[in-house]
C-alpha cells in the first residue's frame, strides 16, 4: 500500500495510551490507578472500553480476558463499572482529538479542488430514561418522551467520514451554539482549505460573521424566508450584497429548480474563478455524506446502547465510538485501496470494502494492536486487520437512489444487551 493510516493513528493513540500526563488526565484522582498492577490496570480499563461494546457486559468483559489478554481469570461488571468512574471524560475525548489531529494532515487524503468538504450536522441521542438524565441533559418528545442529548459533528465527507470535531450537549443547546464549536475547533486543526457545508437552519448573522471575519470557506442551503432580500432575486448564480439582521455580507447567491420544481437556494464565499455553478451543486449533494456517516455511528457502532445511566459514562461513551469510528475510517481507507489495487478491469464496478464486515475484524484485533508496544509486531497486527477488511469487498453501483423514509429505530438499553 502507498500509506498505512491505521497504522500511523494505532502508533499515535499507543504512544498516548504508555504517557504519564495522559493518565494524569484520565483519571479522577491522582491516587486512581497509581500502579498498572490488579486485574484490569489503567490501559486495560481504556481498552476494554474501547473493544466495540455491544453485548452483555459480563459478556464483553470475560472475552476481552480470553481473546485479548489471553487470561481465564477474568473480572466482574461490577469491578469494571467502579474503574470507570475513576476515569474523567478526557480520557476517551483526548483519544479522539489526536485521531482528528492526526486526520486534519491533508497528505494522501482526498480534496474536492483542494477542498476538505466539512458538513455540519446534529442529531438527538436517545438516552435511558432515567431522571438524573432526563434532569441534566433534556426530554425529547415532551411530557412522554424520553431522556435525550443533542449531538453534533463536522464530517470529512470525502474520507470515510472521518469526524474531525465532536459535540454532546444538553437538548436546551442549538444546533448553531454547537456549530460555533466547530468553527472554533477547526482553527486550532489548522486545516488546509476547510470547507464547511451547513443544511437548512444553520444560517444566521453571527455564523456568517464568524465566517467570513475568519475567512473560512462555507456553503449554506437557506430555508425560504431566511431573507426577504434573497427571496426576491431571480434563479442564477451572482454576488450580492445582502442585509441580514442589520448586517451587510457580501454573499454569492445561487438560486435554481429542483426536478421536483422546489428552488434550491445556496450562499457561499467561494469564488466564481474556480468554484462553477455545477460545483456548488456537487458540493452540498456531498453532504448526505455526513447522514453516511450518523448512520454508521448509530447503527454499526450502537452509539445509544450506552453502557451506563449516568452523565459520566454517557459523554465517556460518546467520544469513545467517536474514536472508534475514526480507527474504523483510517482501516477502509487502506482497505479501499488495497481493494482498488487488486481490482480486476474485467468487472463490471468497482468494489469498496464492505463496512460491516470491517468493524466486526477490528474487535479485538484493534485493541490488541493498540497494547502491543512493540513496532514491528504492531505494524504486523495493523497489516493483517487491512488485509482481511480488504477480502469483504462489495459493488460501488453508481447513481443509486432511495426514497427518504423516516423509521422509528429501536432504542438500546444499557440493561438489555445480548449476550450470544
Amino acid at each position: 500500500m502507498k500509506q498505512n493510516k491505521l497504522l500511523g493513528a494505532v502508533r499515535i493513540i499507543s504512544d498516548t495510551l504508555h504517557d504519564f500526563i495522559y493518565k494524569c488526565q484520565a483519571r479522577q484522582q491522582p491516587s486512581y490507578f497509581s500502579r498498572e498492577g490488579g486485574k484490569i490496570g489503567f490501559t486495560n480499563m481504556i481498552a476494554i472500553t474501547l473493544n466495540f461494546l455491544a453485548k452483555s457486559m459480563q459478556t464483553e468483559l470475560d472475552k476481552f480476558f480470553e481473546h485479548v489478554l489471553k487470561k481465564t481469570d477474568t473480572v466482574t461488571k461490577q469491578a469494571y463499572a467502579d474503574a470507570r468512574f475513576k476515569l474523567t471524560v478526557d480520557a476517551f475525548k483526548i483519544l479522539f482529538d489526536k485521531t482528528a489531529e492526526y486526520a486534519s494532515d491533508s497528505s494522501g487524503l482526498k480534496t474536492f479542488k483542494g477542498y476538505r468538504v466539512l458538513p455540519v450536522d446534529g442529531t438527538t441521542l436517545d438516552l435511558e430514561d432515567t431522571y438524573s438524565l432526563r434532569a441534566y441533559f433534556g426530554v425529547d418528545g415532551g411530557e412522554h418522551g424520553c431522556a435525550a442529548a443533542r449531538a453534533s459533528v463536522l464530517c470529512d465527507v470525502l474520507n470515510k467520514g472521518l469526524i474531525l470535531d465532536a459535540c454532546i450537549d444538553k437538548l436546551s443547546v442549538g444546533e448553531r451554539e454547537l456549530a460555533m464549536k466547530h468553527i472554533n475547533r477547526l482553527k486550532q486543526l489548522q486545516i488546509e482549505k476547510p470547507l464547511l457545508v451547513f443544511d437548512r437552519g444553520y444560517a444566521s448573522a453571527e455564523l456568517l460573521d464568524k465566517l467570513l471575519r475568519d475567512n473560512t470557506p462555507f456553503l449554506f442551503r437557506l430555508q425560504r424566508s431566511f431573507n426577504a432580500q434573497i427571496d426576491r432575486m431571480p434563479l442564477g448564480d451572482c454576488i450580492k450584497d445582502v442585509t441580514v439582521k442589520g448586517r451587510i455580507f457580501r454573499l454569492r447567491v445561487l438560486k435554481f429548480k429542483l426536478s421536483k420544481g422546489e428552488v434550491e437556494t445556496l450562499i457561499t464565499n467561494l469564488p466564481t474563478q474556480t468554484i462553477t455553478t455545477a460545483d456548488l451543486k456537487a458540493l452540498y449533494n456531498l453532504r448526505w455524506g455526513v447522514e453516511t456517516a450518523y448512520r454508521m455511528i448509530k447503527g454499526t457502532l450502537q452509539i445509544e446502547n450506552f453502557s451506563g445511566t449516568s452523565q459520566l459514562i454517557v459523554e465517556q461513551d460518546f467520544f469513545a465510538t467517536m474514536f472508534l469510528k475514526n480507527m474504523a475510517a483510517f482501516a477502509k481507507i487502506d482497505s479501499d485501496e488495497l481493494v482498488e489495487q487488486n481490482h480486476d478491469p474485467d468487472n463490471l464496478y468497482n468494489y469498496k470494502t464492505n463496512e460491516n464486515q470491517l468493524i466486526g475484524i477490528l474487535k479485538d484485533k484493534l485493541v490488541i494492536a493498540l497494547l502491543d508496544p512493540r513496532p514491528r509486531a504492531q505494524s504486523k497486527k495493523v497489516n493483517a486487520i487491512i488485509a482481511r477488511a480488504a477480502r469483504y469487498s462489495i459493488p460501488i453501483r453508481p447513481d443509486r437512489s432511495f426514497p427518504h423514509e423516516r423509521k422509528h429505530s429501536k432504542r438500546f438499553c444499557s440493561s438489555g444487551k445480548s449476550v450470544l
